[in-house]
């Protein structure tokens, strides 16, 4: 039996929390959400995921001034982070992000393989264990 996988999920919309919280609970993942991202900060320091999703719209902190403390700080540091985002990225916009250690972005409207094809990308790359998808009608 593979370990969970702990994905932090900051959105401050709550239908995409309910959307994409319900396709990584499918997946196997264990999802805790954050809807800003100095509440996201603080539960990556406490919870220690083993991914951080930020949306890149939000109150207080958005998702790269998020992702600037997670990746600056040492409890949170070596969190894989991805930016979840509706915007369109410029090629200097992806090379900005990844300067300041975003291990990457998802489109919100991407097509769901493409979703996780990047997560598990980003998780392997770290060595995290990818997760067994849900048995339709097992209980966890």
């Amino acid at each position: 039996m593979s370990k969970k996988v702990h994905v932090l999920l900051s959105d401050d919309d709550e239908m995409m929390r309910q959307i994409i919280g319900g396709q990584l609970a499918k997946r196997g993942y264990e999802v805790v959400y954050a809807t800003d991202g100095n509440q996201a900060r603080d539960m990556a320091r406490r919870l220690q995921p083993e991914l951080v999703l930020l949306d890149y719209r939000m109150p207080i902190f958005d998702g790269l001034t998020t992702a600037k403390y997670l990746k600056s700080e040492d409890p949170t540091k070596h969190i894989p982070v991805i930016l979840l985002t509706n915007e369109d990225i410029s090629v200097e916009g992806q090379k900005m992000w990844s300067e300041h250690g975003l291990d990457g972005y998802i489109h919100k409207s991407a097509d769901i393989a493409v979703f996780f094809q990047k997560i598990e990308e980003v998780l392997n790359k770290y060595g995290i264990e990818i997760p067994e998808p849900q048995k339709p009608g097992s209980k966890k």
